[in-house]
């Protein structure tokens, strides 16, 4: 077997994992890509940690935020919602996602423990699932969001 044959296998099976990827459901990719995203974003925060001094953790903090954010938007792009093009508009409406998840974490999680009194592992880990079905929902109707095409566009497809 030649080095051009052993490539040619090797590219198509690649592609049937790629193609078995993309018949998972896109809600437990969207939930598989976050829990893989959180591991390197705390990846991420260690080394930042280990190299700079753990001293500074509010700027090793945001730097984690800034190269994690760049990580997660690539993968739930490709990996999630495979869309082309768009690249900065759809990265900075996924900044948007982020910081108001923050925002809305932060006051449910407030309201949660002081108001109501509930514990606030508990409180947090209702706010986690509230907070994944909105951010879902907001990748996939806003900073994912797919043209739809029109009737002219689809007949035109047909003969593409």
């Amino acid at each position: 077997m030649n080095v051009f044959t052993f490539l040619k296998n090797w590219a198509a099976k690649e592609k049937t994992y790629a193609d078995h990827w993309f018949e998972i459901d896109e809600r437990l990719r969207f939930i598989t890509v976050g829990l893989v995203n959180t591991v390197v974003r705390y990846l991420i925060f260690v080394g930042l940690g280990v190299w700079f001094s753990v001293a500074r953790y509010q700027l090793i903090l945001l730097g984690s935020w800034l190269l994690s954010s760049l990580t997660a938007f690539l993968a739930y792009k490709i990996l999630v919602f495979a869309t082309a093009g768009n690249h900065f508009k759809e990265y900075m409406k996924s900044l948007l996602i982020w910081t108001l998840s923050y925002i809305l974490n932060s006051l449910l999680l407030e309201v949660l423990v002081k108001t109501v009194g509930v514990n606030v592992y508990l409180a947090q880990a209702a706010v986690v699932v509230l907070i994944t079905v909105i951010n879902y929902l907001l990748f996939k109707h806003f900073a994912f969001k797919q043209q739809k095409r029109g009737f002219w566009e689809k007949v035109y497809a047909v003969f593409e």
